[in-house]
């Protein structure tokens, strides 16, 4: 039987974080530098291709990057790298057929889809779903051989590039020209580094694979498509928003509304980087995944909730960073928040379900949240613009919820809901009471997020084992210290912590 350590799972899902972190910052002086340079019109009409585009590419993947995790995660853990080799082989061969196949529909179907854009804009955002697609499935390979450190400094370097090469081709050319070629530069970018960090791990198999190439390719096709289309489902629900609101409210609504949900998306990056991780690993368990996703679940809101509920009373002041006509998006962006709790655990109760092999229930999760924002995206879209937009993403993530918990509860899936309810209730409790006062919004959201975490210390909701294993995935000259402060805080608090 596999036995995975705790330091296998946090190192893995630090380095990812941190990632996330950085890609978030990145991201965030990425749109606030071009709301600063550009207009909502601009940012509007480049993250519509930018939504259009990562529609493209969870059609043209088939679910690859996804099913050649599952099967990686095994194969990783046990060192069998030439089969490893060969399930990377397959799958960047079944991708392929699924750009060059997506890219000729689309061409053929281009007045339809892309009449309102300019050819050049096409072209480039067909190279754009090119580059994300074989960047992902690389990426998803990375992440279940564990060695995500390197998508940490591959990201780094992806994103630096990307941010001032975006700022230099904006003041040259035509700014949603510019939006979309430097956009398109860290993928293309990434996939070709994470190209040489995959064939430095298999630069030492010599052995022939027991699997065999046509046998394999069958494998990962029936472990992908289970999943390719409550994935796509999924990405049609959270994407096609943006791209509505510009075809009915127009594009300075949609820049608007994206920067938003970029928001959101930033901040529940923490939550999708310790799921990422947690798949390959819970694929190969054999027993304790309910156990483990809980930990994880529960480890995700720990870390986002305290943030976004503040977030939620400072929705004017934040949207305000980006620039006075942005200030509209500050009902969208309470909206959007509000969905983080419903999607993490729904989320990670669908990767626990895929993980067993349910895939039914996989899919029944994915349509119950998706299904029903598209529906809502055509009913509130027209009258409320973005607002509209962020009510049915909302909505369909509570839906997605309620029914993963009654998937879950078939399965017996772990969720403390004591804990739950602590975990939500004292950070928004904090939040709207400091929200009262006239202070400067940074040190009230910065006082919300401490307080918070002193009471769930103060009563065990955060416990030691806890905080060890949040912290036991850094240095330990960095967890150490941290470590013993905290549980010196904790012991304070709480004479049994």
């Amino acid at each position: 039987m596999l036995k995975l350590s705790k330091f296998q799972i946090g190192r893995g899902a630090a380095f990812l974080y941190i990632e996330n972190l950085i890609s978030m910052a990145y991201g965030y002086a990425f749109w606030y530098i071009l709301s600063r340079i550009t207009t909502p019109d601009v940012i509007g009409v480049s993250s519509s291709l930018i939504s259009l585009a990562t529609i493209m590419v969870a059609i043209a993947s088939i679910g690859i990057p996804v099913g050649s995790q599952r099967l990686l995660g095994k194969i990783f853990l046990e060192g069998r790298f030439e089969d490893a080799k060969v399930v990377v082989e397959s799958s960047l061969v079944v991708v392929t057929f699924g750009i060059i196949s997506c890219s000729i529909v689309f061409l053929v179907a281009r007045e339809w889809l892309f009449g309102a854009y300019q050819s050049n804009l096409i072209i480039l955002t067909l190279i754009l779903v090119a580059g994300m697609t074989i960047n992902i499935l690389l990426r998803y390979i990375i992440v279940a051989s564990l060695e995500t450190k390197k998508i940490l400094v591959i990201t780094i370097i992806a994103s630096s590039v990307k941010l001032l090469l975006t700022i230099i081709l904006v003041s040259q050319l035509e700014a949603e020209l510019g939006v979309i070629i430097g956009f398109s530069i860290a993928p293309i970018l990434s996939a070709i580094f994470f190209a040489f960090s995959i064939r430095s791990i298999f630069k030492k198999t010599q052995n022939n694979p027991p699997l065999k190439f046509m046998g394999t390719l069958r494998i990962i096709l029936s472990a992908s498509v289970v999943a390719w289309i409550p994935s796509l489902m999924d990405t049609i629900g959270s994407q096609i928003g943006n791209v509505m609101v510009l075809g009915i409210q127009g594009s300075n609504q949609a820049g608007i509304y994206f920067i938003a949900f970029q928001i959101v998306v930033g901040i529940s990056a923490v939550i999708w980087a310790l799921e990422s991780v947690a798949y390959p690993i819970l694929s190969a368990m054999n027993q304790g995944r309910r156990k483990v996703l809980w930990r994880i679940i529960k480890m995700g809101l720990v870390i986002v909730l305290p943030l976004s509920l503040s977030l939620i009373f400072y929705s004017r002041d934040i949207m305000q960073i980006f620039g006075q006509n942005y200030t509209d998006g500050s009902l969208p962006l309470q909206l959007l928040l509000i969905s983080i709790f419903p999607t993490a655990i729904s989320a990670g109760i669908s990767i626990l379900m895929f993980a067993y092999g349910n895939y039914r229930d996989v899919l029944i999760i994915g349509l119950a949240s998706s299904v029903p924002r598209i529906i809502f995206y055509f009913i509130f879209i027209p009258s409320y613009s973005g607002t509209g937009a962020a009510l049915s993403f909302t909505l369909g993530s509570i839906i997605g919820l309620i029914v993963s918990l009654i998937i879950g509860k078939r399965s017996d899936v772990i969720l403390v809901w004591k804990d739950l309810f602590f975990i939500s209730c004292i950070p928004l409790a904090f939040a709207f009471g400091l929200s009262t006062i006239n202070f400067h919004f940074i040190p009230s959201i910065l006082a919300s997020i401490i307080l918070s975490y002193i009471v769930l210390l103060r009563y065990k909701v955060v416990t030691r084992d806890d905080v060890q294993d949040s912290m036991s995935i850094l240095p330990s000259n960095i967890a150490v210290p941290i470590i013993n402060t905290v549980n010196k805080i904790g012991s304070k608090l709480n004479k049994n912590y």
